[in-house]
């Protein structure tokens, strides 16, 4: 085939053709001239085939080689890429005329570019441009004068945290060797009262020291103890609630004056026939006030716990040798009798009020007065100084309890 397409160019390039006459039986050649086809505006437009690409000619005119396919397609691509055609605007190839003043004016402009880039070269070359200075003066003073006024202060925060820390220990310390005397004390059989006013008063004192100052906050943080949210929604490891591992503040009527400041925060029960007063314990919490009474009946009978539960407000007092108070005002509405039936007070004036005066409040003890009657009989006043009396008749004195149930179940009383 492709000698024949070989054979096809090489005829066309002589401009005639030649048939051989099969049936004759001299094999006669008939020679037929082909006239050339005149120049049409239709027979221009015609395509120019690519046979002739695929034939190689020597200097002679005759067929030296035919391409293969490879070859072919080699040649193809190194002639698509030598006769990529070159994207260049027509104004390329134009020489474009310049005026003379223009072209002047391009030469200076040229000329002043080279002078400035000279300069600049050569400033950015110099050490000047590449050595920093450091600069000296009021910005180096100011500098120092922050940092210095930054340390002070740091260090001024730091003596008063510690200077705190030392307070508080100290006064710890106190609270703790007051509470031991008064205990010992209290455990002699002849109690000397006085004595035991004025360790009350001391622990007053300290508690409200000049230098810190924290009978609201902590009276605060122990009414409104409570678990915590996190607490309530987590198990501990032993698969009881948080909750029921969490103490509730709970304290022990130490030491009263009288048996009227029982009566004031208490039932009145014990003062019953054959009947008396074992133990009063106080819970805190939850925003309430919950007072149990442990009455032994003599006989063969049970001892009794009746417990007043009740809500708690809270209003700053101060006396007038400038000492801290807090008025506190207990609305009872709920009692629980010895046989464990809660008796409600239902309507507003079935709910019974009592008022305290509370000087000291920590997790160790809790010190309160009954405030003292003005003429009418129902209204309260803050005593000037509720240990001016020496018998210390309106004083309550709770000390903190660590073992509240085992100590109800020691009584009876759980």
């Amino acid at each position: 085939t492709t000698m024949m397409f070989a054979a096809i160019a090489l005829a066309s390039c002589l401009h005639h053709v030649v048939l051989t006459d099969a049936f004759s039986p001299a094999a006669s050649r008939i020679v037929v001239p082909i006239s050339t086809p005149s120049e049409t505006a239709l027979f221009g437009s015609k395509r120019r085939g690519r046979l002739a690409n695929n034939v190689s000619l020597n200097d002679e005119g005759k067929v030296s080689k035919v391409l293969t396919n490879k070859q072919k397609q080699k040649l193809g691509n190194s002639k698509t890429k030598r006769s990529a055609p070159s994207k260049k605007s027509k104004s390329d190839n134009v020489d474009v005329a310049i005026s003379p003043l223009l072209a002047e004016w391009a030469t200076s402009s040229t000329d002043t570019e080279d002078v400035a880039s000279t300069i600049s070269s050569s400033s950015m070359s110099s050490p000047a441009a590449t050595v920093f200075v450091p600069f000296t003066g009021e910005d180096d003073e100011l500098e120092i004068s922050t940092t210095s006024n930054k340390n002070r202060k740091k260090t001024e925060k730091e003596a008063k945290r510690s200077a705190r820390e030392e307070a508080n220990a100290m006064q710890s310390a106190q609270i703790d060797a007051i509470l031991e005397s008064i205990e010992d004390l209290l455990e002699t059989t002849n109690c000397d009262v006085s004595q035991l006013v004025s360790y009350i008063k001391n622990l007053v004192d300290v508690g409200n020291s000049s230098i810190n100052q924290v009978l609201t906050p902590n009276l605060k943080s122990l009414v409104s103890a409570r678990p915590s949210s996190k607490k309530r929604a987590t198990k501990s490891f032993s698969g009881e609630d948080e909750e029921d591992s969490w103490k509730q503040p709970s304290f022990r009527l130490a030491w009263v004056g009288s048996d009227n400041a029982i009566c004031h925060i208490g039932t009145s029960l014990h003062k019953v026939p054959l009947a008396r007063l074992q133990e009063i314990y106080l819970l805190l919490g939850y925003n309430r006030w919950e007072l149990l009474e442990v009455i032994r009946i003599l006989g063969p009978f049970p001892n009794v716990r009746n417990t007043l539960r009740g809500d708690i407000k809270l209003e700053k007092k101060r006396t007038n040798d400038n000492r801290e108070g807090v008025r506190l005002t207990i609305a009872y509405n709920s009692m629980v009798d010895g046989t464990g039936k809660e008796i409600l007070a239902g309507k507003e004036d079935n709910v019974k009020y009592v008022k305290l005066d509370i000087w000291f409040a920590s997790e160790k003890a809790i010190v309160c007065t009954v405030p003292a009657e003005d003429d009418e009989g129902d209204e309260y006043e803050v005593n000037a100084n509720p240990f001016a009396n020496g018998n210390g008749a309106s004083i309550l004195l709770f000390v903190a309890e660590e073992n509240l149930d085992e100590q109800l179940e020691k009584l009876r009383a759980a």
